[in-house]
């Protein structure tokens, strides 16, 4: 079996996390670094959707085999919402023509207030701690994944960083499906979301995938 460990490390070229103490100059440096990854990125072919999705669904099989976790359902329907069945296969969904309302934060009671009910589908299928509990991936119109992300706040907005990136590259997200891996009980028992949303993204990186938001999974 492959060596998964040397996935969860931080790419030590990643721009450091943006805080109230970095400078002016810091956070143009910061971002200048991250356009011209994305520039780098935006240049190399596009993969296959299914290879993404194929590598995505290996990686979390190695973390499944390595814990002796259960098997993964092999193929089946999630009705997300009245209009949309998403498809299971392996570790992973493909969810096409979803809409997915914005996710709100309660900053003074620290919890969330509101969330799509389509990730509380997720959670109830997948027996799921918390409805976040899951890693998304998104893509632009020029078929390059756009950003490896977790969290139950899967958007196409333009916006924010990865949002900025892509149309710093002069592509657009294609709305049209994103891939979301739910991360089980068994596998968060051993391993951390952050932890796994690194790794997912280094391996993706190391199969040849280009990213345009390249770091984002390393915060």
């Amino acid at each position: 079996m492959e060596n998964i460990e040397i996935f969860f490390a931080k790419n030590p070229d990643t721009p450091p996390r943006t805080t109230e103490t970095t400078t002016s100059e810091e956070r143009k440096s910061n971002w200048d670094k991250r356009i011209i990854k994305a520039k780098e990125q935006a240049k190399l072919k596009p993969i296959l959707f299914t290879k993404v999705f194929s590598f995505a669904n290996e990686f979390i099989n190695m973390l499944r085999s390595r814990n002796e976790l259960d098997e993964k359902e092999n193929i089946a329907l999630l009705a997300l919402d009245d209009e949309n069945q998403a498809i299971i296969l392996g570790n992973g969904i493909i969810a096409c023509g979803c809409s997915w309302e914005d996710t709100k934060w309660n900053k003074e009671e620290r919890r969330y207030e509101k969330y799509d009910f389509k990730y509380e589908r997720i959670k109830e299928r997948f027996d799921l701690t918390y409805p976040s509990d899951i890693i998304w991936m998104k893509f632009t119109d020029k078929g390059h994944l756009g950003v490896v992300a977790k969290s139950f706040d899967i958007n196409f907005e333009n916006d924010n960083t990865s949002g900025k990136l892509i149309n710093e590259v002069g592509e657009k997200w294609d709305d049209s499906f994103v891939f979301i891996f739910p991360l089980t009980k068994g596998i968060l028992n051993v391993y951390k979301k952050d932890d796994i949303e690194r790794a997912i993204g280094n391996y993706l990186i190391s199969k040849g995938i280009p990213i345009i938001d390249f770091y984002s999974h390393n915060y």
